[in-house]
């Protein structure tokens, strides 16, 4: 009888000795299970394609070998740029899911949603994509941005718009909801208070609207020779239609949530984006050569299309989580997770337009980018206005 129960009692040692002191949500002996969500889904589709930059460069990590001993183990939710089933995403992946960390999110509106969520949680959370000031400010402990946020935007269209010397009105049409507001309102506040100026013209545009016809009239006769225009991927489509359709020839402004090539295609006229520009997170445009190991890497692992600026900005952050999860060390926890990310200073992502940085007390990592635009037909960055 005391034989068997010392067995007993060694088998339950043997198995205690397998099992971690300090288990930790989402890690294991050989996995670390990351959550990811993204707009898989619905009109703002585009945005998805961030997932598909991110899983890659997980993925990349699992075939070198994994990090510390541990493979990346991903869980992917679609949240197709509602709010509610952002939330939904969130709940499912810490509670049911377990996971040891989430990165997700380019709709802004999702992620601001469901940050009462995140912050009562604790679980580790790295933008996706999404710009919203709102999401690093006010400061949370687990809350990280690895992207230009709408401030920085604003504000450097601002500066971009009226780099050129004959440059003295600028108008604005943005959407009326917070993201519209948190790229609106830093452009204002820059324009009045490093140049002095006003909007001639200030005008919004809603979601889902299909047609710019009023604004683009009442912009023509303002006599603006610039617009920032502070709308998501459709809306600046119907807008730059409307504009050419109108001969409202002047410089455009996009923000970060936009891209050129895409902006193209919807507006269904290959002269409509002419004079287009478009605030730019990248290091370069992605027919240059620094971009070929990235493009490669989704060649390898990622899947969604054809490559597309959306599917590199994901792709930042990535990187950032991986360099933490390897500075953490073995014996990873969230707090040990947390600290190394509080410790990455100038990080070269080596795909984003300036290099990340995270402090105990600032979880904007990105405070700049440049603006891309077409030049003799062909995607070019610039620093200041062209046209």
């Amino acid at each position: 009888m005391k034989k068997r129960t010392a067995v007993r009692w060694m088998t339950f040692a043997l198995g205690m000795m397998s099992i971690p002191a300090l288990a930790e949500p989402g890690v294991t002996n050989d996995t670390i299970r990351i959550g990811v969500f993204g707009e898989m889904t619905g009109p703002a589709s585009l945005y998805g394609k961030s997932v598909y930059g991110a899983e890659a460069v997980y993925k990349k990590a699992n075939d070198a070998g994994g990090i510390n001993g541990r493979k990346l183990e991903i869980v992917r939710e679609d949240e197709a740029c509602d709010p509610s089933k952002g939330i939904a995403a969130v709940r499912k992946l810490t509670s049911q899911d377990q996971v040891f960390m989430i990165n997700g999110g380019v709709c802004s509106g999702v992620v601001l949603a469901a940050k009462p969520e995140l912050i009562k949680s604790g679980v580790p959370f790295m933008d996706l994509g999404a710009a919203s000031a709102m999401i690093s400010t006010p400061f949370a402990p687990n809350i990280f941005q690895p992207v230009a946020t709408t401030d920085a935007v604003g504000r450097r269209m601002a500066d971009f718009a009226m780099s050129r010397p004959d440059v003295t009105k600028v108008a604005i049409i943005s959407h009326s909801d917070d993201w519209g507001k948190s790229n609106r309102d830093p452009a204002v506040a820059e324009l009045k208070q490093k140049f002095g100026k006003e909007p001639v013209a200030d005008l919004s545009m809603e979601r889902g609207a299909s047609d710019a016809t009023p604004q683009v009239l009442k912009i023509r006769s303002s006599g603006a020779q610039v617009v920032l225009a502070m709308l998501y991927p459709a809306e600046l489509a119907i807008f730059m239609r409307d504009a050419y359709k109108y001969g409202l020839h002047v410089a455009v402004l996009g923000s970060q949530g936009v891209s050129l090539d895409d902006t193209r295609q919807r507006a269904g006229n290959p002269h409509a984006a002419d004079n287009l520009y478009v605030f730019y997170p990248l290091a370069a445009p992605l027919d240059d050569s620094r971009m070929q190991p990235w493009i490669r890497l989704l060649t390898k692992y990622g899947s969604g299309g054809d490559p597309e600026t959306f599917t590199f900005l994901g792709m930042g952050g990535a990187v950032s989580v991986v360099q933490a999860l390897k500075d953490a060390g073995r014996d990873l926890t969230r707090e040990k997770f947390i600290a190394a990310l509080n410790k990455q200073s100038h990080l070269d992502t080596g795909v984003m337009s300036a290099p990340i940085t995270f402090s105990s007390t600032d979880h904007a990592g990105i405070k700049t980018g440049s603006m891309l635009t077409y030049v003799n037909g062909k995607a070019t960055v610039v620093q200041t206005l062209q046209k």
